[in-house]
């Protein structure tokens, strides 16, 4: 299986860069020059247009293939889309329009409604979450009282470019024991076609909500019986549910104090990558890396038995000694 590395910035046509990387050992080499793939397997979650636009020119064409179902990936990156799409496993979620303070009054009110309506109501405390619709990483996440509309509204006018949704703050502070210590801390399920690859959670530093590595907290794998039944349940009914089983995608959930499982969030692209100074999280980072490649080559199988059938047998021509280039054949990873 060969591969290369190539940025949002260098796309110029579907499943086409006009630059890529390559690495031998530890060097990386750039290449200044065009590649072609129809396997892709991608982190470009764009929220402004000119992203999109590229997004979409980079796989207008039929034959090139996401690693990651569309689907999933729209569902997840829009957190407002993920409560719209499983509502009965989701946090209470609506999205604050932009404008005065009066759309801050009525997107609270809808809120209020969906919390009075849950059949877990006390599940919630008097705090809200504002969180970036779009974001990642445990950025742009802020915690409100209910009552404090003007620094919500202050702080949406702060950052014009961004869409925000509210969220109720979950009382999950104890909810979840590892080895007897209790915290905030969320469990990470990692799905790789259909079948759960490995877990861990992750435990928000003292003081914070925020669970995520990027905001200091840190991270333990889970055997499958560490994992809490009733987030079992509803990551399997999830998946049930999204009904993509060739596809990579994270499921995040949290328990609350009163043992109830709730889901976070989603996500088709999470980090391939290790803490150097933690041997297990080397290990199983690498073992999902082996398992998406092991899937890769899969998928590259069926499609060359696929061609070979519908075509006739003809006089295979040299491979081209340079990667990549120059034959229109060549892809990314691997070509045929």
């Amino acid at each position: 299986l060969k591969s290369a590395f190539s940025t949002s910035g260098d796309i110029i046509g579907s499943g086409i860069f006009q630059s890529y990387w390559t690495c031998q050992g530890k060097i990386w080499t750039k290449h200044a020059h065009t590649c072609q793939t129809s396997q892709i397997f991608d982190k470009f979650s764009p929220t402004d247009q000119k992203g999109k636009k590229l997004r979409t020119l980079l796989f207008a064409s039929p034959t090139i293939n996401a690693f990651n179902q569309p689907e999933i990936f729209e569902i997840f990156f829009d957190k407002q889309k993920t409560f719209n799409t499983l509502p009965s496993y989701a946090i209470p979620t609506v999205t604050v329009a932009p404008g005065d303070q009066g759309n801050i009054t009525r997107s609270l009110a809808q809120l209020s409604a969906l919390i009075l309506a849950h059949p877990h109501a006390l599940d919630f405390s008097d705090s809200l979450i504002l969180k970036d619709r779009f974001g990642a990483g445990g950025l742009n996440i802020y915690k409100f009282k209910f009552a404090d509309r003007s620094n919500i509204f202050k702080m949406i006018t702060d950052h014009p470019k961004l869409s925000f949704i509210l969220q109720p703050l979950v009382k999950f502070d104890h909810g979840f024991s590892y080895h007897g210590l209790k915290k905030s801390a969320d469990i990470r399920l990692i799905y790789l076609n259909g079948e759960l690859e490995t877990a861990y959670i992750r435990m928000a530093k003292t003081g914070d909500f925020r669970c995520n590595q990027h905001q200091g907290g840190s991270l333990s794998y889970l055997k499958l019986g560490e994992i809490p039944a009733n987030v079992l349940t509803s990551s399997r009914a999830i998946t049930k549910k999204l009904n993509k089983k060739s596809t990579l995608f994270t499921l995040d959930f949290i328990v609350s104090n009163s043992n109830h499982a709730y889901f976070l969030e989603g996500n088709t692209g999470p980090g391939l990558t290790w803490d150097p100074a933690d041997e297990i999280d080397k290990y199983e980072a690498k073992k999902l890396i082996r398992s998406i490649i092991k899937v890769f080559v899969e998928r590259l199988a069926k499609i060359r038995l696929s061609k070979s059938k519908s075509r006739r047998p003809t006089r295979r021509t040299a491979a081209s000694k340079t990667p990549f280039l120059p034959r229109s054949l060549e892809i990314l990873s691997p070509w045929t």
